[in-house]
C-alpha cells in the first residue's frame, strides 16, 4: 500500500498546475463529504476516493481550512512579470529615444538599421549592461519595435529642399492653380518591361518556381500624368524620351484640359531642355526638389502599372506587351476613384487636397 501510494504522489506531481488544482478541489469536496459528528474528515478513504496519498490529503486540507479555496487554486507558475529585468525604466526610456531618433553610426557603431545585435551594443556602451539576444527581442517587442524593410533615399537628396518644397513651394504653385482655375498635373516616365521582378509564386523549398520568358530583353516607355481629382493621361513611346516627345505629351495636357495647366515633373534632363523651357509659355512647369521620387504621386501610378503587368502572360514582342499595358492603364483610367487613391500614400497627401 505504501509503494503504491508512494506512485501516486510521483504522478500529481507530474500533473499539469489546472490538473493539480483539479485534484485538490476533489480532496475538499470529499473530504467535506466524510466529515464526522466530531467535524473531523476521513483522510484514508479521502485519499482512496481520490488515489492520491495520505500526506497529499493532509496538505490540501490544512491549506484550505487556513486560506480557503484560494490556497488550493493553482498559482502562476514562473517569475513574476518584471522581476528579472535588466533594465530600468528610465534605462529603457533613453534606449527608447536614441533607437527612434538615430541610427547606429550616429552612435558610433557600424551600421545604419537598428537589429538586436546593434541595441544590445548601444545598451553595452551606455549602460555596461550585456543583454542576451533573446532578451533583446524581448524588450524590442515590448517596446512596440518589429523587423521592417528600410525606405530607400537618395544619398544626394537635400532635406533643406524637401521642407521647402513641402511648406513654401508647394503650398505656392497650390494657391496660383486656385486662382488661375488651373488643373495640376503629376508627370513622370517609366519604362514597362517583359522582365520584370515583382512577381512571386509559392513552390516546395529548394524547388524554385519558373516561367516563360522571352530570351530578348523587350521594353516600351510611357509617360503618364495624373490630377487628384481622377484625371489620368498617358501616352507609350519606343525610343529615349527626348525634348519634342516631350512637347507634344505636353500639349496633349493643354488641349485635353478646360483651363490652364499646370504641370510638376523631376528634374530629368529633358526637362529642362532649351526647346521646352522656350514653349513653356504655353503651360507653367514646376520642379520637385532633386532625388525625390517619392513625393510624386503618379510613382505610385507606375508602381501599380507594374505590379499589375506582372499578372499578365509574358509579353514576347514590344506590340504586345505596349498593348498589355494599354489594357491596365485604360482599366485605370476609367476608374477616377482608384486615380484619387495614389494620392493617399503619406509621402503625397500633401498633393492630395
Amino acid at each position: 500500500m505504501e509503494n503504491l501510494e508512494n506512485a501516486l504522489e510521483i504522478n500529481n506531481l507530474k500533473m499539469s498546475a489546472k490538473e493539480q488544482e483539479a485534484l485538490r478541489m476533489k480532496v475538499v469536496r470529499i473530504g467535506k463529504k466524510t466529515l464526522k459528528a466530531n467535524g473531523k474528515y476521513d483522510a484514508k478513504k479521502v485519499a482512496e476516493i481520490c488515489e492520491c496519498s495520505l500526506q497529499h490529503v493532509y496538505n490540501v486540507m490544512s491549506n484550505y481550512e487556513k486560506g480557503g479555496i484560494a490556497a488550493i487554486k493553482a498559482k502562476k507558475m514562473g517569475r513574476p512579470k518584471g522581476s528579472g529585468q535588466k533594465l530600468s525604466p528610465e534605462q529603457e526610456r533613453e534606449i527608447i529615444g536614441l533607437i527612434t531618433e538615430k541610427n547606429p553610426n550616429q552612435m558610433k557603431l557600424k551600421g545604419y538599421l537598428w537589429d538586436r545585435v546593434l541595441v544590445a551594443e548601444l545598451i553595452k556602451q551606455r549602460f555596461g549592461i550585456a543583454m542576451p539576444l533573446s532578451t533583446m527581442g524581448y524588450y524590442l517587442a515590448k517596446w512596440g519595435f518589429s523587423a521592417q524593410r528600410p525606405k530607400k533615399q537618395h544619398y544626394k537628396q537635400k532635406p533643406a529642399e524637401v521642407a521647402q518644397w513641402l511648406e513654401e513651394e508647394y503650398p505656392a504653385v497650390e494657391a496660383d492653380a486656385k486662382a488661375e482655375s488651373a488643373e495640376i498635373f503629376w508627370v513622370d516616365e517609366t519604362g514597362i518591361q517583359n522582365q520584370c521582378n515583382y512577381i512571386k509564386g509559392y513552390a516546395p523549398i529548394g524547388q524554385t518556381p519558373t516561367i516563360p520568358v522571352a530570351s530578348e530583353h523587350i521594353r516600351v516607355n510611357m509617360v503618364s500624368a495624373i490630377t487628384n481629382r481622377g484625371k489620368l493621361r498617358f501616352c507609350f513611346y519606343r525610343e529615349k524620351m527626348n525634348q519634342k516627345l516631350y512637347i507634344d505629351f505636353l500639349k496633349k495636357l493643354i488641349k485635353g484640359s478646360p483651363g490652364k495647366v499646370y504641370a510638376i515633373m523631376d528634374n530629368l534632363p529633358t526637362h529642362h531642355g532649351t526647346l521646352v523651357k522656350e514653349w513653356a509659355d504655353k503651360i507653367r512647369l514646376f520642379y520637385l526638389p532633386a532625388y525625390s521620387p517619392k513625393l510624386n504621386p503618379d510613382e505610385y501610378l507606375n508602381n501599380n502599372l507594374k505590379h499589375e503587368m506582372a499578372k499578365r502572360d509574358c509579353a514576347a514582342s514590344e506590340d504586345e506587351i505596349q498593348k498589355q499595358a494599354e489594357s491596365v492603364m485604360r482599366s485605370i483610367q476609367k476608374k477616377t476613384g482608384r486615380v484619387e487613391s495614389f494620392f493617399n500614400h503619406k509621402d503625397v497627401q500633401y498633393a492630395k487636397k
